[in-house]
């Protein structure tokens, strides 16, 4: 007797203990909900949420380059040969407009200062005759063809000391202290824009002449999006489509730009079509020439009912949201929901026959068995 009293104590003992160490879904077969502890919400890292109205883009994904336009690209010169006396910038840094960047002297400097102040004189002489003769010629005393000779030589007298004194002008000298007879030991460049400094040619000592750029300068203003688009996407291209891209490996940081043109040659290699998009804000993207982007073409933008991707659980091919229908005694109650899922973006579902739910699993579904 003693012993079936201890086996019957025994066998009560492992049903509580069984119990006790119960922590699975439940499926009540009576009204086909499925319950789960408040502790297995926290375990699982649930959460609950409702379907979402959100906009859903068609995308074409291509890749592409940062670049300049053609007239952002500036080439520093200076207007008449001379040598590099000093070099007062950095490759690779941004200069404001007018900042100094190269300081040349020589002899073509010198001799055109002192071409200048001689023409300078020499004009006066020639001006004061022609007007002399001038005036004898419409009193009837002076010949027609001393007047004339008078003017034409005052005439080119003139025009070179205008191309001289434009020469100087361009250098950034002051005319009259040269005509004066005080010359200028040096002249300077000076930066045309504000931008970036992206390459210096020369050396100090160096001689440069007016077909050897001193520097080249990026108005970083200018710069825009060129994208590689396959020939088969081309009928879904239209201007003014907004684009997101950023750079290779840094998908944090994203930015828009808006088609401005479409190419019409096909490279032949790559199948692809080139075409040009206008970056917002340029300035303060902080974006660099040459550069290369993943872009994201937006061909088309609707609103739809979606939920996360993992909000949607599979059974044998049919997919379900489990809807929370009540919280009682610490215990969540689920019913499984059939639905039609669509187009997946940026981690949400469509959902193409929305039934009437209002709360949802929205995360951590997975650990809830609906079979």
């Amino acid at each position: 007797m003693n012993n079936k009293f201890t086996i019957y104590i025994l066998a009560a003992a492992l049903i509580l203990v069984s119990c006790s160490h119960k922590n699975e879904t439940e499926i009540d077969n009576n009204t086909d909900l499925i319950g789960i502890t408040e502790e297995q919400f926290r375990t699982g890292n649930m959460a609950i949420g409702e379907p979402l109205n959100m906009q859903f883009d068609e995308l074409i994904r291509c890749s592409g380059t940062i670049v300049v336009e053609p007239s952002g690209t500036i080439m520093i010169s200076s207007s008449i040969p001379a040598l590099v006396k000093k070099i007062n910038c950095r490759e690779g840094t941004n200069v404001n407009a007018g900042q100094l960047l190269f300081e040349l002297s020589g002899n073509d400097f010198v001799e055109l200062q002192k071409d200048y102040a001689e023409t300078l004189s020499q004009l006066i002489r020639i001006k004061s005759e022609y007007e002399r003769l001038k005036s004898l010629f419409e009193e009837k005393i002076g010949s027609e063809k001393d007047f004339i000779m008078a003017e034409s030589e005052y005439n080119v007298a003139n025009a070179k000391y205008s191309a001289l004194k434009m020469k100087i002008k361009m250098l950034g000298l002051d005319e009259t202290k040269i005509s004066d007879g005080n010359y200028y030991g040096s002249f300077s460049i000076r930066s045309p824009i504000k931008g970036y400094l992206s390459q210096i040619n020369v050396a100090v000592g160096q001689y440069a002449d007016q077909q050897t750029p001193l520097a080249e300068m990026l108005d970083i203003n200018t710069l825009e999006l060129r994208i590689a688009v396959f020939e088969k996407d081309l009928d879904k291209l239209k201007e003014n489509q907004k684009i997101n891209f950023n750079m290779i490996g840094n998908t944090d940081s994203i930015f828009t730009a808006r088609i401005k043109s479409i190419g019409r040659n096909v490279e032949l290699d790559s199948k692809t079509i080139l075409c040009y998009a206008d970056i917002d804000d340029p300035g303060k993207a902080n974006l660099v020439n040459n550069a290369f982007a993943e872009a994201a073409i937006i061909t088309k933008s609707d609103f739809v009912k979606a939920v996360p991707e993992e909000a949607i659980l599979k059974s044998e091919g049919d997919s379900y949201l489990l809807e929370v229908v009540k919280n009682e005694n610490g215990n969540y109650f689920l019913k499984k929901i059939k639905v039609s899922p669509g187009r997946l973006y940026n981690g949400f579902i469509e959902l193409l026959q929305m039934p009437e739910i209002d709360k949802i699993i929205t995360k951590g579904a997975y650990n809830i068995v609906i079979e």
